[in-house]
């Protein structure tokens, strides 16, 4: 078994440094928080996954974005490249909004 911290525990700091404000994540109810550990989850789940795997993940965080207050979805947006890579921020926040409207 890996003795790497999950995306869920390491992300959060993860933010709070790239947004370089130790209070980012003051504002986070605690089902903003849980929703913002799913987002990160299901981040990872579509770097892994195949074609319909990867419609089902977006799908999945679109929904736990809404979970979250609208004045905190940005933090999420922000964690994307903590999982995979830059370039993926934009086209996955672009890509899941489409995959709801399916």
């Amino acid at each position: 078994m890996s003795s790497e911290k999950p995306v869920c525990k390491t992300g959060p700091t993860w933010i709070k440094n790239r947004l370089k404000d130790k209070h980012a994540l003051a504002p986070l109810t605690g089902q903003d928080a849980r929703a913002l550990q799913a987002f990160l989850h299901l981040v990872d789940l579509y770097g892994s996954s195949d074609t319909d795997g990867r419609v089902c993940a977006l799908r999945a965080m679109w929904w736990a974005v809404r979970a979250m207050q609208p004045s905190t979805q940005h933090l999420a947006k922000a964690g994307i490249p903590h999982v995979l890579d830059w370039s993926h921020e934009g086209e996955i926040w672009e890509l899941m909004e489409k995959a709801a409207d399916r």
